[in-house]
């Protein structure tokens, strides 16, 4: 029967050839009761056309003079898995898919009880699915001018009356103020048109709690099961993300028909801008880059609540947000989109006009004069008071340090507090060294810890014990950035936090990661090869993790299958399959590299070599013609072999397995744009040749000439080397970015053989570099005469 629903997460279980007449029993507001073929059934003009059974003219029913309508005989149903499951996995509410008791209440008094197998509620009217047995059911419909109130589920009221708490009376009248609230404040049509007729409305609003738009949608019925997977298989592809976008953009449903749905069933009011006249202390609640992003106006503020108006309410997660900054209960109401937008525009350009909007370091600046000159008790009580009111600050605050950290290529973010009235301190790590970055009134101090914790779901009443979290910025701002958080208790009940920048991004191409062409073409023989292991090692934030996407691009192809085990996950592209690690779960690189022996892999990345259980699957894939790469913290490469050894592996095994090791560190980039070139003395270039050539058998003087033939261009009359010096565009650093310096030992059949015979580290450094081997110390060296970075950075990264 077309325009009769299925319930949500039902479908017809009767054959598809299987074509029954839509026998129905009407039974009419005048007490009369009708039977034929429901030939018509039309919602939207609010109407049913019945052909009786004697062959007689049609009867054309309006909604107005039907009470109910039940389709015979009943029909199986049965639950949708597939549609439950994919709408689980998206993020949808857990699905009940078993008979719920019901109870409704005509217009004329009259009762209807049974169970159900679900309900859809439209403005027309309410679909009910009465069980007659385990699978069958019948159709009933009850258009909205003859309901007066249902309930489905536990039947809250007939508990409260068995068990004498409160008298049907009492019963009967909740219900009838709740239909009255599902109606909302202007279901009339008419929008609220001034500021006092909206606050006769806030009491009856109550708190808003931002709901799912799924959950929304499939409950009420608003889009059918089809829609909602083929909306689900659009998410699943990975092109929309957004559900509301996508159903509107097939056409399920209009954003104004969501808006005034959402209206009603949230007895959220819908308000006419033009009426309301905004002060500017309302406005400066809501800062503008807010209000702009998320189209919220703020448009009433008393004591608790802060009433403000958005498109729709539906995935407004952002308000939580909000509710943090202005610390009030956020009270949400509908405005047209149009309106809306222009009303933002107007009326904060005219609080621009009004006032200069201050920056985050002037507050800080004023804040701390206020501070100096304040002679109150200690604690400052007053001041206190007055950041507690402008919590705006301290969220701006957050957004603006995690913004700047990422601009400046930081890698971690330090808060480091101090006791007594002492500033807190934000450090920056940027290419591998900490700079300040800002220092920040005490008064701001627990504010601020207690917004990162927020942000990154912890427990802000916890200052005893560690925690770690996670922030996903692209709630908070534009950017998509995930940020990885540890909150560490320190003396005096202070906390410090540090935050790591974790950029989803593109793996780097191995000819781009500054690595000489010769151990590039290497690198790429070792990686093609069908099996084996491959090792990258070297100290935290050396860029392992880097090298091996790098490693995986070359081989990420469609004819080959790559898992990934990883903790965090940092960087993704198409075709790999990747698993984040949870050991509170029991998922650890252990338990991942089991699982993957079993999903027919080509290629696997397990992000570290952490215990002697993990070290020996991986011997055992490698060996059994699988590519696995993987990473160590050791200091060389030969030191590598070592520690996997002192793991318990077999020497024959491990020797077999093993394609080759790459040691590598980073060390600062000299700042192409503000390096200064000089000329070194005899001195200085004898010290880089004695230092190259130690622990080799090389003369020193016997690099000289052939570096000069290398390094010093035709035509030049001496060397040139380049020190730091410093500019804008590097915060007068001389540093900007940083360069690899890598260590490849390659597992030749000698290195094999020294390694089954379990030989010293000086030995299997000997044997990597007569077959050519560079140390980290030399490979940086001819980085520095290059030109590329610097004596002192070199050695830094590699002592």
């Amino acid at each position: 029967m077309q325009h009769w629903p299925f319930p949500p997460f039902f479908r017809d279980a009767r054959p598809a050839d299987v074509v029954t007449p839509a026998d129905a029993i009407v039974f009419t507001t005048g007490g009369d009761t009708r039977h034929g073929v429901l030939e018509q059934f039309d919602p939207q003009a609010q109407r049913a056309v019945l052909m009786p059974p004697e062959g007689t003219a049609a009867v054309t029913l309006p909604f107005a003079a039907i009470k109910s309508i039940q389709l015979m005989p009943p029909i199986p149903l049965a639950a949708d898995t597939d549609l439950t499951v994919r709408y689980q996995a998206a993020g949808g509410h857990e699905v009940n898919t078993t008979s719920r008791p019901f109870t409704v209440q005509f217009i004329d008094g009259e009762n209807l009880r049974g169970e159900t197998k679900g309900f859809v509620k439209t403005r027309q009217g309410l679909f009910f699915y009465l069980t007659t047995d385990a699978v069958h059911c019948v159709r009933i419909f009850i258009p909205t001018t003859a309901l007066r109130s249902y309930q489905v589920g536990g039947l809250l009221g007939q508990h409260l009356i068995q068990s004498n708490l409160v008298s049907a009376d009492t019963v009967q009248l909740a219900l009838t103020e709740q239909e009255r609230r599902r109606q909302g404040p202007s279901a009339n049509g008419e929008p609220i048109r001034s500021p006092a007729q909206l606050a006769g409305q806030i009491t009856q609003i109550g708190s808003f709690v931002p709901v799912r738009l799924g959950d929304l949608l499939i409950n009420q019925g608003l889009v059918s099961n089809d829609q909602m997977r083929d909306a689900l298989t659009l998410m699943q592809r990975g092109n929309k993300h957004l559900l509301g976008n996508i159903l509107v953009e097939m056409g399920a449903l209009s954003r104004a028909q969501l808006t005034e749905v959402v209206a009603q069933q949230f007895s959220i009011p819908m308000v006419a801008l033009d009426g309301f006249v905004v002060q500017p202390e309302v406005l400066r609640l809501v800062p503008k880059e807010y209000a702009v992003e998320h189209q919220v106006l703020p448009l009433l503020v008393s004591d608790k609540s802060l009433v403000v108006a958005v498109e729709s309410p539906v995935d407004a997660d952002y308000l939580d947000e909000l509710r943090f900054s202005a610390q009030k209960q956020v009270v949400p109401v509908i405005a047209n989109p149009d309106e809306l937008a222009a009303r933002i525009t107007v009326e904060y350009s005219k609080v621009g006009m009004d006032r200069t909007d201050l920056s985050i370091e002037e507050e800080l600046r004023q804040l701390s004069q206020r501070l100096t000159a304040s002679d109150t008790s200690p604690g400052h009580p007053d001041l206190q008071r007055q950041v507690s009111d402008n919590d705006s600050l301290v969220v701006r605050l957050v957004n603006k340090t995690i913004l700047d950290a990422q601009a400046r290529g930081a890698s971690d973010i330090h808060i480091e507090a101090y006791p007594e009235e002492q500033p807190t301190l934000i450090r920056l790590r940027v290419d591998g060294d900490l700079t300040e970055y800002m220092r920040i009134p005490f008064v701001l101090r627990a504010a601020l810890l207690s917004r990162i914790k927020i942000m990154a779901n912890l427990d802000i009443s916890e200052h005893r014990l560690p925690q770690d979290g996670k922030i996903d910025f692209s709630r908070f701002g534009h950017t998509k950035l995930e940020l990885r958080v540890a909150v560490l208790p320190t003396t005096n009940g202070l906390e410090d936090i540090v935050m790591r920048l974790l950029a989803s991004s593109e793996p780097i191409p191995l000819a781009k990661l500054g690595m000489d062409g010769a151990l590039v073409e290497q690198l790429q023989q070792m990686v093609h090869r069908s099996y084996g292991l491959i090792l990258v090692c070297g100290p935290t934030g050396s860029g392992k993790t880097t090298t091996l996407h790098s490693l995986l691009a070359e081989v990420n192809h469609p004819d080959t299958k790559i898992w990934t085990a990883e903790d965090p996950i940092e960087i993704t592209h198409h075709g790999l399959r990747q698993i984040q690690m949870h050991p509170r779960i029991g998922l650890t690189f252990a338990t991942a590299m089991r699982a993957f022996l079993r999903a027919d892999p080509d290629v696997i990345m397990v992000g570290e070599m952490r215990d002697s259980e993990t070290a020996h699957i991986a011997i055992e894939a490698s060996l059994t013609g699988h590519m696995v790469m993987s990473t160590l913290h050791t200091n060389s490469a030969p030191e590598s072999v070592i520690r996997m050894l002192d793991m318990g592996l077999d020497p024959f095994n491990f020797a077999d397995a093993l394609v080759g090791v790459l040691s590598q560190r980073l060390a600062r980039r000299l700042c192409p744009d503000c390096k200064q070139p000089y000329t070194p003395d005899a001195d200085e270039l004898q010290q880089i040749a004695t230092d190259y050539a130690a622990g080799t058998g090389l003369a020193p003087e016997s690099l000289l000439a052939p570096w000069r033939s290398r390094f010093v261009p035709a035509g030049a009359s001496d060397w040139v080397l380049y020190r730091a010096q410093g500019c804008n565009h590097c915060d007068h650093t001389g540093y900007k970015g940083r360069v690899g310096i890598y260590e490849l030992m390659a597992a030749s059949p000698s290195i094999k053989k020294l390694i089954q015979t379990r030989a010293p580290v000086d030995q299997l450094f000997e044997a990597a570099t007569a077959q050519g081997m560079l140390r980290l110390l030399q490979y940086g060296l001819l980085k520095v005469l290059e030109g590329v970075t610097d004596q002192r950075s070199v050695r830094g990264a590699c002592s």
